[in-house]
């Protein structure tokens, strides 16, 4: 228990959590296509809208509603009012005509002129053809007055740029929702995720923090941690806290379904000796003082990758458990990375299996089937290698528990370091025990689980652009990372950001800044249009922080 209480322990970091504005936002994209202004009878207005429609059908993937069908005269951009003037075709009555846009694709012109004919405005000079050899007019086909001019694909994303365009090439409509219903998250979505993510996201980033301390002091990998959270649990814990006597926030650690932290250096390659068994010991590997690609190991060893694969790890681990229950037979070994996949910390360990023992204040019957408890021992620690044959009988398997080292005669302030110490060795086979419950806060499929959909991750640094795109496949609801935690290789950011005032922070806006020595790319891979998942993006400003960049080593977290 000496590691529960050293969690327990953990205080919050203080400070706000900030929603990361999409690529789309920060750097709007500014098409624009060929279209043509056609002078028409104001009074057919509405019959040219019809024939229009009727005639050129609208492409479906062109969203144009930010476009004005109809100007008038007056209205119109000063580049096309310029170019009316120089032609004395447009009619000299500008009151009795308006002008229709012919908007993208644009239609064969000859088509447009047939079928506009009839709304021609009856004082167009074009309207009317006088021969020279006739003492009266003769009524001819009227020809409609075109006008070429460019209009932008997409809606505008400010005032200041609705403006510009309105004044230079066609009126446009600004619709503040508009734009972020194609490039941002619904406002309504993002505000509900913040709210709830802002009650309990101190806590949880304090213990990613500790999670990459405990990956680095046992010379695994970097200092990076990954805490994946279940918002359902958190809901469910607020939801029984109203009629009992206890306050939510000192359950926070419930609704943690897995951690994970950096291990790129406890894999050797092609049977040569890892970069922990060079350099054993509870101190930071000498390799994480420098950058060197050929010890940093691949993506998979990455925080944010071995929590999402612990995750899948206790499914299966579930579900040859209950397979074994179905059919009272002696479930399979589940077969995994024998480096490093097998091998877990201590804080690993804990919320993958012991943190699922029964709390001090249970919640009333009854219990949701995302918050199952349990009392079986962690796996992690009793469980020796058992020989599983067809003659086996599964009330004999038995597992003896790993001996203890001894006691470090080092003392350690860290209650978690020290509580790593005392802990047994990793073991190099855990499934090896048949006996693992599924009893975990962790959806079977069997439950509706799948991937990691609906969960959130806490991150103690921004995670790399392959950490990123993991995130995306998993299928997370919501990435959180402090902004002090922000990596030059980062591909969740989407902007460079200045030190924040009170007034910018209480409206949870950051400062653009102009960036001229870091030249890094900002890829906003949280929540990007072209993709087919999406998560939600934040970040965690603390107190008197604000400041951009990761100081120290840059490496890939």
């Amino acid at each position: 228990m000496q590691l529960k209480q050293a969690i327990e322990a953990l205080r919050p970091l203080q400070g706000e959590v900030i929603p990361i504005r999409t690529v789309q936002e920060t750097r709007p994209p500014e098409e624009f296509a060929d279209a043509y202004a056609a002078e028409v009878n104001v009074k057919a207005a509405s019959k040219v809208v019809k024939a229009l429609d009727s005639a050129f059908p609208r492409d479906p993937a062109l969203s144009l509603g930010h476009l004005r069908r109809f100007s008038k005269r007056e209205n119109l951009p000063a580049p096309l009012k310029a170019a009316i003037e120089e032609d004395r075709s447009f009619s000299k009555t500008p009151a009795q005509t308006i002008f229709v846009l012919i908007s993208p694709p644009v239609p064969d012109l000859d088509q447009v002129q047939a079928v506009l004919a009839p709304f021609a405005p009856a004082s167009s000079p074009s309207a009317r053809n006088t021969p020279s050899d006739a003492s009266s007019p003769e009524l001819t086909t009227p020809k409609i007055n075109l006008i070429p001019t460019k209009v932008p694909i997409q809606p505008p994303f400010n005032i200041t740029q609705a403006e510009n365009w309105s004044n230079n090439l066609w009126p446009v409509v600004f619709n503040a929702a508009a734009p972020r219903a194609t490039i941002a998250p619904p406002p309504q979505v993002l505000n509900r995720a913040q709210e709830h993510i802002s009650t309990q996201a101190g806590y949880y980033l304090s213990l990613a923090r500790k999670v990459a301390e405990e990956a680095e002091q046992s010379g695994h990998g970097r200092g990076v941690g990954a805490v994946i959270v279940d918002p359902a649990i958190e809901t469910h814990i607020d939801a029984i806290s109203w009629g009992a006597d206890w306050n939510p926030r000192d359950r926070w650690m419930e609704a943690v379904v897995a951690v994970g932290g950096d291990a790129r250096y406890g894999r050797g390659e092609a049977g040569a000796p890892s970069q922990k068994d060079l350099h054993p010991g509870l101190v930071p590997n000498p390799a994480s003082t420098t950058y060197d690609a050929d010890l940093e190991g691949g993506p998979d060893l990455h925080a944010l990758m071995r929590a999402t694969e612990l995750v899948a790890r206790r499914r299966r681990e579930d579900a040859v458990h209950e397979a074994a229950m179905e059919s009272l037979t002696p479930p399979a070994i589940v077969a995994t990375d024998p480096q490093l996949s097998t091998q877990l910390s201590p804080l690993e360990s804990y919320f993958l299996y012991d943190a699922d023992t029964p709390s001090a204040h249970p919640p009333p019957e009854p219990s949701s089937p995302k918050k199952r408890k349990h009392e079986e021992p962690n796996p992690e620690i009793r469980a020796t290698q058992v020989e599983i044959s067809d003659d086996t009988d599964p009330q004999s398997i038995s597992s003896a528990p790993l001996p203890a080292p001894p006691p470090s005669t080092t003392a350690l302030a860290d209650p978690i370091i020290a509580a790593r110490t005392n802990a047994p060795e990793w073991p190099s086979d855990p499934f090896s025990d048949s006996t693992i419950p599924p009893s975990s806060r962790i959806r079977t499929r069997a439950q509706g689980g799948y991937l990691c959909t609906d969960l959130d991750v806490y991150m103690s640094h921004e995670p790399c652009l392959c950490c990123s795109m993991g995130i995306l496949l998993s299928r997370f609801r919501a990435v959180i990372f402090p902004r002090s935690g922000r990596m030059k290789s980062g591909g969740l950011a989407s902007e460079p950001v200045g030190p924040t005032t009170d007034e910018e922070s209480a409206h949870n806006e950051s400062v653009v800044a102009t960036d001229t020595e870091d030249e890094r790319l900002y890829y906003g891979l949280h929540w990007r249009k072209e993709l087919n998942w999406r998560a939600l993006g934040f970040e965690f400003v603390e107190e008197a922080d604000g400041v951009d960049g990761h100081e120290g080593v840059a490496f890939h977290a």
